[in-house]
């Protein structure tokens, strides 16, 4: 990383260089070389300026828009995540179903003598209430 800096410096600084040698030869002969070339090159550099100026301007929105984008993801997967957790009620109460003895359930009478005897009381409290 460190030898890309050192690098990119002593480019920048021959071109550097080279632009103060040419600005000094011109002065010197009172003459102007590659006109045309120089206002071409004005031109894209003002285009590369307000292109800049845009990209900085859209880099500024990017967490706004990648806070967005996660909103959406989280609510996706959890659409995702209702359709399946419905899917597995689905199947759950499809296996309890099959697995219950209670899905063909027929009332019988009542084995304990307690519950009988509760049942007769009851009866008889019904019975005294409708007199």
């Amino acid at each position: 990383m460190f030898s890309f800096a050192i690098i990119g410096f002593f480019i920048s600084f021959a071109g550097l260089i080279a632009l103060f040698s040419l600005k000094y030869v011109e002065f010197s002969k009172c003459r102007i070389y590659g006109s045309e070339l120089r206002a071409k090159a004005d031109s894209s550099a003002l285009l590369l300026k307000a292109l800049l100026h845009a990209s900085m301007d859209r880099l500024e929105q990017l967490p706004h828009d990648f806070v967005v984008f996660l909103r959406m993801v989280v609510h996706v997967g959890a659409i995702i995540f209702a359709h399946g957790a419905r899917a597995a009620e689905r199947g759950a109460h499809k296996i309890a179903d099959r697995v219950s003895h209670k899905h063909h359930f027929e009332r019988t009478e009542s084995r304990s003598e307690f519950l009988k005897s509760v049942s007769a009381h009851r009866t008889q409290l019904k019975n005294n209430r409708n007199l």
